[in-house]
């Protein structure tokens, strides 16, 4: 079950870099842009508004990633930080924290 999460939130991560990538590249940089939630519900379909920068602190650890507020599984999970429209998590246990790690696109 941790596992099957960690490779849900692995797959939002992705979708997330491009969305990233594709925002950089469309003319004037907006004040915030949608981003997926990152959960572990590989059904969730909720978007959070980010800045670039806020954006940019999520990625700027392997094991961390942006949820929804009310979208922390503390299974696998512990809250870093909260914000009004987010929640920063970083994975704790041994299978999340691994997958998140080596599935880091930044690395």
């Amino acid at each position: 079950m941790d596992q099957r999460a960690a490779q849900n939130e692995t797959l939002f991560r992705s979708v997330n870099e491009e969305i990233e990538r594709l925002g950089r590249g469309a003319g004037p940089e907006p004040l915030y842009t949608a981003f997926v939630c990152e959960c572990s519900d590989g059904t969730c379909a909720e978007r959070i508004q980010l800045t670039i920068a806020e954006y940019e602190d999520v990625r700027s650890h392997s094991r961390w990633f942006v949820t929804a507020p009310g979208h922390v599984n503390l299974r696998i999970e512990h809250v870093v930080r909260t914000a009004d429209r987010y929640v920063i998590v970083e994975k704790d246990t041994p299978t999340s924290a691994t997958i998140a790690e080596i599935s880091d696109p930044r690395d």
